[in-house]
């Protein structure tokens, strides 16, 4: 089985970020036709090892894909889960209650900066798989977050739109989660 490429991830302020992305024919899925793109998520998302999600639009394809992968003992969140490794695409997600929850939020777009950000606890995901099946799952805390963030790129939404209030850098949060842990 050939591996993917690793891509460069574009920056916040590359247009492509801003658009509203297309939905993929799910006979061409089924078909193989997007095997390679695929891959290629897959790949870029692995080699970059503090990132837990990646949009197509974040690789420079306006397509409703995203790929989600994370260890539980790498996150910071409390709620933390271990998410295998998934390409969900054509994702469309609700909430499943009112229940909000705020935390600081990154991006492999965004460079150094995080936000604070409100986002739902609790979702309900329909997304296709790579082999065209349409699979339904509810989902809590960081995956709900996750799954949140990566699609608003499929919408031209970065992160920092949603900020309200409170950002910071990486490093800042870096030292404050590492001193709050030794407390």
């Amino acid at each position: 089985m050939n591996r993917g490429k690793i891509l460069s991830i574009r920056l916040v302020g590359d247009p492509i970020l801003k658009k509203k992305c297309k939905k993929l024919n799910i006979d061409d899925v089924k078909a193989g036709k997007y095997q390679d793109l695929f891959k290629d998520l897959k790949e870029t998302l692995l080699f970059n090892t503090n990132t837990y999600g990646l949009a197509a639009p974040q690789l420079g394809y306006a397509l409703r894909v995203i790929v989600i992968n994370a260890k539980k003992e790498k996150i910071t969140y409390n709620d933390a889960q271990d998410i295998p490794l998934t390409i969900m695409i054509n994702p469309i997600w609700k909430n499943l209650d009112e229940e909000i929850d705020e935390q600081f939020e990154a991006c492999a777009s965004v460079p150094e900066i995080v936000g604070k950000v409100k986002r739902y606890k609790n979702i309900e995901i329909n997304y296709y798989n790579e082999k065209g099946t349409l699979l339904k799952r509810k989902v809590n805390g960081f995956f709900a977050r996750l799954i949140q963030h990566e699609c608003d790129h499929l919408d031209g939404i970065v992160f920092l739109n949603r900020v309200e209030k409170d950002f910071s850098t990486k490093e800042m949060i870096k030292k404050y989660n590492l001193r709050k842990s030794s407390d």
